[in-house]
C-alpha cells in the first residue's frame, strides 16, 4: 500500500463515503498496534489511490487506550456524481483488506475469544 499526500483543495471537491467501520479495533491489541506501525500514526488519516484511480482514506481514532481504537475507510467521489461501479469499489477494498492481512496477520484464537466474549456470545472456560 502506497500512501499519498492529498491537498485540501482536492478534498474540497470530493465527498467522503464511509465504506468500512470498525469501532473496537483495540479489542485485538496486536492487530491495532500492527496497523498503527504500518501507517506510522495512532490517529489521523492516510490516503491512497486504488487500482481504478479512486481516492481512499483510512482514518484511525485514539480513545486513549494506547493504540488505535477505531478505524474507518472512506472512499472519496466527485461531489455531484454517482458512486463509482460497486465492482471497482469492491476490488479496491479487497486490495485494502489484503494489505491489512499482510501487515497485521490473522487473529489468534485468544483474540477471537475476547471479541466473542465482549459480544456476549462466549463464556471463557474456568480452571
Amino acid at each position: 500500500m502506497k500512501f499519498i499526500g492529498v491537498t485540501p483543495e482536492e478534498l474540497s471537491e470530493l465527498r467522503a463515503d464511509p465504506l468500512l467501520v470498525e469501532q473496537e479495533l483495540d479489542v485485538w491489541p496486536r492487530f491495532a498496534e500492527s496497523i498503527e506501525q504500518a501507517v506510522g500514526m495512532r490517529c489521523g488519516r492516510v490516503y491512497w489511490r486504488g487500482a481504478h484511480g479512486h481516492l481512499y482514506a483510512l482514518e484511525l481514532g485514539d480513545l486513549g487506550r494506547g493504540r488505535p481504537s477505531t478505524a474507518t475507510v472512506y472512499g472519496f467521489w466527485e461531489r455531484f456524481e454517482p458512486r463509482p461501479a460497486e465492482r471497482e469499489i469492491d476490488e479496491e477494498l479487497f486490495e485494502f483488506v489484503t494489505w491489512v492481512a499482510e501487515v497485521a496477520g490473522p487473529p489468534s484464537v485468544a483474540d477471537v475469544e475476547k471479541v466473542a466474549q465482549y459480544a456476549g456470545i462466549f463464556e471463557p472456560k474456568r480452571g
